[in-house]
């Protein structure tokens, strides 16, 4: 409501001044038949309406939505302030008759207007967004220097109306003077200083822009570079900046605009300057002299300016490499304690905040808080979500830039972790395999081995499980094989271990003429005769094994049933053999059960294979 009121009175201004313009010679009529034309009046009256009025729309706008605030109040009175200079300052425009008491008065309103918007910036940028060092004196010596200036040359016997130029001169030179001190006493807070370095900016761009075209060489006794009403455009530069620092919008922005702001500004100012001096000693034509112009400006200044971009603003940043680098060096730490410190330490480095904490809650994604100040990191590699507080030593604010590259950080690390898992998994899975291999086949075979009778057979075994052993060493694939041949030798094998022992081998197979097994489907299935008959042997007491073979050319089933003394079903624990056992065929996607037989124990597995290519 209060922004719908204030918006409507200053349109009822700004059309109660438009009415006056378009009034003719003969005096006021209300007839529009007897109104001037559009196209007679001046350009620069609606250039002054126009600044006016945006002026008081931004400044409403503002303190509508911070009505308590004393910045936001200073910001409205000066947006009165400007509408009040502006709407007056066309007199010698406008056809309407008026009389010499009429004239001087608006004059008198032009002249308060004008310095009054320099006194209230002067003290709005003494307060905000700090309080600086003596501000009240300051504030003071603002108000009652420039007030008691302005008001000895508006009434009384001193009145000069013109010295309103001379006084906004020194005005707006107070403006950078105070801006200044906001700076600097903003430094150590890098909310603050953001704000002040953008409000320095504009304000910079702004005031230096009308008291270099128009102040300054009227001041000097020169004529004005632009039309007065023209360059009063040049304050809706503080305006907006204005605006957008008292709403702190985007303050980890602000820093980089504000360099952005003037970089462009100068790139402006030089090439008019250049243009202007090879115009005047050089005598060339203005079209030449502005391609000239253009043509130094892209050769001299634009280098110059990016290289100042990336030293003032840009911070070096890493590259991928050095990046990828850091990372894989924290997420290949051997412990969890050693990687999350690896962590820690790579955002130190990276971003040198003066705080790293966990966070209170789980983060999901990067994430800018307390407008700037802090920075939410996602939780990665064991470490919980960690936040980041004032950014480079408190010397600068969090950025939407940085919040990318923690999410570039966080994917690394991610990608990182994952293979050193992956790694770590297929290190685990080489291990079981090895010490499986191990137990099933190398203890089988040196078990039958240290039962032989034989010294020659004895020696052949041996090296039969030596050689063996460097295939599981090495998980060498040995070469294919016919069934016949394989089948042969794991029952001469099976009933050799078992023979010493007292106890018999009944065989029996069911398979298809002239299938070949892959060497994964070998293994897995010596593995488990061998550990069948190494655990009658050991534990069964039997005086007879039964090994039931059936191959077809997608399945391999396998039955092993042994005549000793059993085990109760329910209070069974798979011993390392049997587990070895029920992990390898599972593991290549079979069935293994363990049941008690008609007499003992019975084991029963089914697992698919490949059949070899011929």
């Amino acid at each position: 409501m209060r922004l719908i009121l204030l918006s409507v009175a200053g349109l009822l201004m700004f059309l109660g001044m438009v009415l006056v313009v378009l009034q003719p010679e003969t005096g006021w009529n209300w007839s529009p038949a007897y109104w001037r034309p559009l196209e007679d009046t001046h350009q620069a009256i609606w250039a002054s309406l126009c600044t006016g009025l945006l002026a008081w729309l931004i400044s409403s706008w503002i303190w509508a939505l911070k009505p308590m605030n004393v910045p936001a109040v200073l910001f409205a009175a000066s947006g009165f302030a400007t509408l009040a200079f502006c709407f007056s300052s066309f007199i010698p425009w406008i056809s309407l008759p008026m009389s010499e008491g009429t004239v001087a008065w608006i004059w008198a309103v032009n002249m308060l207007g004008a310095s009054a918007f320099g006194i209230i910036m002067t003290c709005l940028f003494l307060v905000y967004p700090s309080r600086v060092t003596y501000w009240k004196p300051l504030s003071v010596l603002t108000v009652f220097g420039f007030g008691a200036w302005t008001l000895l040359r508006t009434f009384g016997p001193f009145q000069d109306f013109a010295e309103v130029q001379r006084i906004t001169t020194f005005e707006m030179l107070a403006i950078v003077v105070a801006v200044v001190l906001q700076i600097r006493s903003s430094a150590r807070d890098p909310r603050k200083r953001a704000i002040a370095v953008w409000l320095g900016a504009s304000t910079l761009l702004g005031a230096g822009a009308f008291i270099a075209t128009v102040a300054a060489p009227i001041t000097l006794g020169f004529s004005p570079m632009v039309l007065e009403n023209y360059a009063f455009s040049f304050f809706l530069i503080i305006y907006v900046g204005l605006a957008v620092g008292l709403m702190r919008y985007r303050l980890f922005d602000l820093g980089v605009w504000a360099y952005r702001l003037v970089f462009y500004a100068s790139a402006a100012l030089a090439l008019i300057l250049l243009d202007i001096a090879l115009v005047s000693l050089l005598t060339l034509d203005p079209g030449q002299a502005l391609g000239v112009s253009l043509l130094l400006v892209a050769i001299v200044y634009l280098p110059m300016r990016d290289s100042l971009w990336r030293r003032i603003v840009q911070r070096r940043p890493a590259n991928d490499d050095d990046l990828f680098h850091l990372v894989l060096d924290a997420a290949l730490k051997p412990t969890e304690q050693e990687r999350a410190a690896g962590w820690k330490a790579l955002l130190q480095n990276h971003f040198q905040p003066l705080e790293l904490a966990e966070a209170e809650d789980a983060i999901s994604e990067p994430r800018l808080g307390n407008e700037g100040i802090s920075l939410g990191i996602p939780g990665v590699a064991g470490v919980p979500s960690l936040q980041l507080m004032h950014a480079h030593n408190g010397r600068s604010l969090f950025t939407p830039r940085d919040a990318g590259v923690v999410m570039h950080l966080v994917q690394l690390m991610k990608h990182a972790e994952a293979s050193r898992t992956a790694y770590d998994r297929g290190v685990s899975e080489e291990r079981l395999r090895i010490a499986r291999d191990i137990h099933d086949n190398i203890g089988a075979q040196l078990m039958r081995a240290l039962h032989s009778a034989k010294p020659d057979r004895k020696d052949a075994m041996i090296r039969d499980t030596l050689a063996d052993l460097r295939d599981v060493i090495n998980n060498a694939q040995s070469p294919i094989l016919p069934l016949d041949e394989i089948l042969a030798d794991l029952r001469a094998e099976t009933a050799e271990r078992l023979e010493p022992h007292g106890v018999s081998l009944r065989w029996s197979l069911q398979a298809d003429a002239g299938i070949k097994l892959i060497p994964s489907t070998v293994h897995a299935l010596r593995s488990l005769v061998r550990e069948s008959a190494s655990n009658t042997i050991k534990h069964a007491g039997a005086k007879c094994l039964d090994v039931r073979l059936r191959i077809t050319p997608d399945r391999v089933e396998v039955e092993v049933e042994d005549d000793g003394s059993g085990f109760d079903i329910a209070t069974v624990e798979l011993g390392q053999g049997l587990a070895n056992m029920k992990a390898r065929v599972e593991g290549i996607g079979g069935v293994f059960t363990l049941s008690q037989g008609t007499s003992g124990a019975q084991l029963q597995a089914q697992f698919p294979h490949e059949v070899a290519a011929p």
